[in-house]
């Protein structure tokens, strides 16, 4: 109930809120929810982001904070409705998880008064409301929870519970933000000296030491690739001194004014305001008072003042000495994460300071501390309420808009092989790639099915060919090591052509199956298995552990059991990765037919055999280029009724909604197409059916039809069948 009015913006914004890089979010979410129903419960690589040419998002992004949200949208929640429960979750978690840690220390009160400190403070709400920070802001979760069981570890040695908890809560931190790890390790690990320093005891140093191990082997699925791969993207051009853009001089760190400033025109944003300094300032004067807590109350002051301290000018020599791992953190504002921590738990000593709890001198001060505090931080808190479209051609429209490709601000995801710039990604090019660009390309005839896609997985493309002098075929997606070709019993790796870096197969002459997919590469594969399992073996100790605990009191057998299950969902989510990463093979229908012998229809999906008047058909088309296309080409999906003699729908657009331009196809190249074809409210029910072609534009000149596998009037193709039944 204290948090409400943190958490009243979630409830009164109607279906979302705008945010820096919260729609960026949403569209993951979706994403993954998307690639778990296709069967890819471990989905490195989205095939639908960058205009449908597929980035490597999480290969290098920390998945946790998707995965919080999944239960909830395979259980039929929207994405925009889950993104908020995750915020509210994390928000209550967050506070919860440090009153659990101060607790340790501190009286139900002061506990109670930093546990809400902590969610309310603004830059904690900046991650939440302005940034959109979704993992760094979910990253306060795991902060104090790790402190909390590294000092149960510690102190309770003989509870095998505690090594668990530590490792797993350590391991979340890093597969959710990955920076907010690295900005908390030195935080951690002189926590972790405080507790130790007079305890010279091997085994004790032993079991810390092989939980911080734990904790590494259990993320290896997640840092093995990014620090051995993430020079193939945009991450991999590394350090900068950007960072440099966003210090404060130390006159301009503090603000003043009645009410928080959340102004975004500047970093200022993100300056220190009166109540933090006043917090930490009575925390330094009054700390004293309460000498159990002097150790406690000297580390946090010393990690607010250097974590203050990172924020200003002042301490360039330290990020120049330290530039090739700090570089990366961007933003210096990011160690406003620990400011807020240090400020929060300060705040506790100071209440605990002026009184005793049998007195009335705590509530008293902490109801004003807290009321003080988020008047303070929420009476200015912009929040503009949006509705924002998170179909995949909505993400497309955000990132043409944007000038910006794959739910991003820097591109930090493209492919090291594309050349073009990433806003004329989506754009027709300045000038017409060579086919040379592509390398020499074979086709085989294609009359009677000579080359035939039979089945479409998440990354994945199942064919049939025939090809006695080879054949080269390209896939419209990014070249990633991974992708490879299963091809006559052996593997052909992928390699880059054109400007776009695009994923192309050179085949040797053979006849029979095909399949084109992204595989997992050593470190991708060594790191899940790693992590798969020592996550399995972790999970079943603990559930043999909670076994024999269960005429114990105090719930142990159930937290040990508990915590197992945190063990084997995730491992059995690497293990499924491991097992199929492509997802499932669906089987598609093919068409193979050849228009004018420039492209040919090779197959196609439709969502249902059965709609109701006012449904969505919608229509996945599957092109091959043969040669490469000059000017301007429209493709139409048309509705006929079983006698062709009404038209009652069709929909008529650029292939790919115009993000895909075929000026850009390259010869042998592979390209799915989505169609949404609306039907009428008041279309009687009956049998329809569903044709597809292309024509030039503005001629309208129909591409004919020189051979196929399917129907045809000459200048359309039928695809087959639907039924429309009445409502």
């Amino acid at each position: 109930m204290l948090l409400l009015p943190a958490l009243l913006p979630l409830l009164l914004t109607g279906p979302f809120f705008i945010s820096h890089d919260g729609d960026f979010h949403l569209h993951r979410l979706a994403a993954l929810d998307r690639a778990v129903r296709a069967g890819a419960w471990y989905p490195r690589w989205f095939p639908e982001f960058a205009f449908g040419y597929g980035q490597p998002v999480l290969n290098f992004y920390g998945p946790l904070s998707y995965y919080w949200g999944l239960p909830f949208t395979l259980l039929g929640l929207d994405v925009t409705l889950t993104m908020k429960l995750i915020l509210a979750m994390g928000l209550i978690a967050s506070a919860w998880s440090l009153y659990l840690f101060a607790r340790l220390y501190l009286d139900r009160g002061p506990a109670l008064v930093a546990a809400v400190l902590y969610a309310v403070l603004p830059y904690h709400l900046i991650d939440l409301y302005i940034r959109g920070a979704v993992a760094e802001f979910l990253a306060f979760v795991w902060f104090p929870l790790i402190l909390w069981a590294f000092h149960r570890l510690i102190v309770r040695q003989r509870q095998p519970l505690y090594p668990a908890l530590a490792a797993l809560s350590l391991t979340a931190l890093i597969v959710t933000h990955s920076l907010s790890a690295l900005i908390f390790a030195p935080v951690l690990i002189g926590y972790l000296l405080l507790l130790l320093w007079r305890k010279w005891e091997f085994p004790l140093w032993g079991m810390v030491a092989l939980t911080l191990a734990a904790a590494m082997v259990l993320s290896a699925f997640y840092w093995l690739p990014v620090l051995t791969e993430s020079g193939y993207v945009g991450l991999g051009s590394g350090a900068s001194q950007g960072y440099q853009n966003h210090l404060l001089s130390p006159g301009d760190l503090l603000a003043w004014d009645p009410a928080y400033d959340y102004t975004v025109e500047t970093p200022s944003v993100f300056r220190l305001g009166w109540v933090q300094t006043g917090l930490l300032v009575a925390a330094l004067i009054l700390s004293w008072r309460v000498r159990r807590l002097w150790p406690f109350s000297a580390f946090w002051l010393l990690v607010a003042a250097a974590s203050i301290l990172m924020l200003t000018t002042a301490s360039l020599p330290l990020w120049h000495l330290f530039e090739k791992g700090l570089a990366f953190l961007q933003y210096p504002w990011r160690f406003q994460s620990l400011t807020v921590l240090s400020t929060a738990l300060l705040g506790g000593v100071v209440l605990q300071a002026i009184g005793r709890r049998e007195g009335w001198r705590q509530p008293v001060g902490g109801a004003a501390i807290l009321a003080v505090a988020t008047a303070w931080a929420i009476w200015s808190l912009p929040v503009v309420p949006s509705a924002p479209d998170l179909s995949v051609a909505g993400m497309w429209h955000q990132d043409r808009e944007l000038n910006q490709i794959g739910t991003t601000w820097t591109g930090e995801y493209v492919p090291v092989w594309v050349r073009e710039q990433r806003w004329a990604i989506s754009h027709p090019p300045a000038e017409a790639e060579a086919p040379s660009g592509a390398g020499a390309v074979t086709l085989p005839s294609l009359t009677g099915g000579a080359l035939s896609l039979v089945g479409v997985g998440y990354t994945a493309y199942a064919m049939e060919i025939d090809a006695p002098q080879g054949a080269d075929l390209i896939l419209h997606q990014f070249y990633f090591p991974g992708w490879q070709a299963k091809w006559q019993g052996r593997i052909v790796p992928a390699r880059a052509v054109g400007d776009l870096g695009l994923a192309s197969f050179s085949l040797p002459p053979g006849t029979g199956p095909l399949t084109l997919h992204l595989a997992l590469t050593p470190p991708r594969w060594g790191g899940m298995l790693l992590s798969s399992v020592a996550a399995l073996m972790t999970g079943v100790a603990l559930g043999v552990y909670a076994w024999r605990s269960r005429g114990g009191g105090q719930g142990t057998a159930a937290s040990a059991l508990g915590v197992a299950v945190l063990h084997l969902v995730p491992a059995a989510v690497l293990l499924a990765g491991i097992l199929w990463p492509n997802g499932r093979m669906q089987r598609v229908h093919e068409v193979n037919a050849n228009l004018d012998n420039l492209v040919v229809l090779q197959s196609f999906e439709v969502g249902a055999a059965r709609y109701h008047p006012g449904d969505v058909v919608n229509v996945t088309l599957y092109w091959l280029a043969l040669d490469r296309l000059r000017g301007e080409y429209k493709v139409f999906v048309h509705l006929t009724d079983a006698a062709t003699t009404r038209q009652p729908a069709q929909h008529d657009g650029d292939p790919g909604g115009g993000f895909t331009p075929v000026a850009r196809w390259l010869p042998g190249e592979v390209v799915a197409d989505p169609h949404a074809l609306v039907l009428p409210a008041d279309l009687p029910p009956g049998d329809y059916r569903l044709w597809a072609g292309m024509y030039e534009y503005p001629t309208m000149h129909n591409l004919s039809i020189v051979a196929a596998d399917a129907p045809t009037d000459g200048r359309r193709v039928l695809l087959g069948e639907i039924e429309v039944v009445a409502p």
